[in-house]
């Protein structure tokens, strides 16, 4: 059985959908866990959740992801709960969905910064402790969009491939000192996200939102959506002893969604 117990690391995005249900599984897994958003509310809510269910009380904070001094109070928010950082998984919020032409400076700029510069600040500072200790685990989640880009999911597209891309240059420089590196191309699963994705399929088309739906499921072969605890075990296998030798892999998890080899 998987154990993750005294092995500390962060977790963005952790108040809602897929953060979440990797926060609440690698918990359950007894690792020790920072996980930040910009809702306290909900933050409490996963917090005292996970407590109940598994008995691990995790520790959270405020911050924003697009915020460069926000995330440098997660390390140290994170350092000093638990000292060095192990494993660090980046999780994002929302890139906006538009026509490409309807995306302003001001949308790239956000989300350059909320995803792509995030990811680079996060590494190097969580990097610091895996080379000193000789040890640690990256895992970038990004989107089915790396390996099948969607129409009016331009942002996504561009940024989540160059998240990618990222991670398996780190994990060719970084697999001599024992830090592995992975990215999740995640498909279809059941979030707020997917639920608005619906509504505005719905609206542009003009039809009913149980016939969006059934329109995405069939695209499906395993003919459902996911489950975002189904990513968390993922994350945690790539966090375990057992994944030592996995590094630079792009790991589909869709339900074959994406049809290329």
């Amino acid at each position: 059985m998987i154990s993750l117990k005294n092995k500390n690391g962060i977790v963005c995005a952790g108040s809602s959908g897929i953060g979440a249900g990797i926060v609440s599984v690698l918990a359950s897994y007894g690792a020790n866990i920072t996980t930040f958003s910009r809702n306290t509310d909900k933050l409490l809510m996963v917090k005292n959740e996970i407590l109940n269910k598994t008995g691990n009380e995790i520790n959270i904070i405020k911050a924003d992801l697009s915020s460069k001094n926000d995330l440098l109070n997660v390390i140290k928010s994170s350092r000093e709960r638990y000292g060095s950082i192990d494993f660090l998984v980046m999780n994002y919020g929302d890139p906006k969905v538009d026509e490409f032409l309807n995306l302003s400076d001001d949308d790239w700029e956000y989300n350059i910064n909320m995803m792509l510069m995030s990811t680079i600040n996060l590494t190097k500072w969580a990097l610091e402790d895996m080379i000193k200790s000789k040890n640690g685990r990256i895992i970038y989640v990004t989107s089915m969009t790396t390996k099948n880009p969607l129409k009016n999911f331009a942002i996504s597209n561009t940024l989540r491939s160059g998240i990618v891309a990222l991670g398996k240059t780190l994990s060719i420089e970084l697999a001599p000192k024992n830090i592995t590196v992975n990215s999740i191309s995640q498909g279809y699963f059941y979030t707020d996200r997917l639920k608005n994705i619906i509504r505005k399929n719905a609206r542009d088309l003009n039809i009913d939102e149980a016939d969006a739906e059934k329109s995405i499921l069939e695209q499906i072969p395993a003919g459902r959506f996911g489950n975002p605890e189904e990513i968390g075990h993922l994350v945690a296998f790539l966090l375990s002893d057992d994944a030592s030798y996995i590094t630079g892999t792009n790991i589909q998890i869709d339900g074959g969604a994406v049809k290329s080899i």
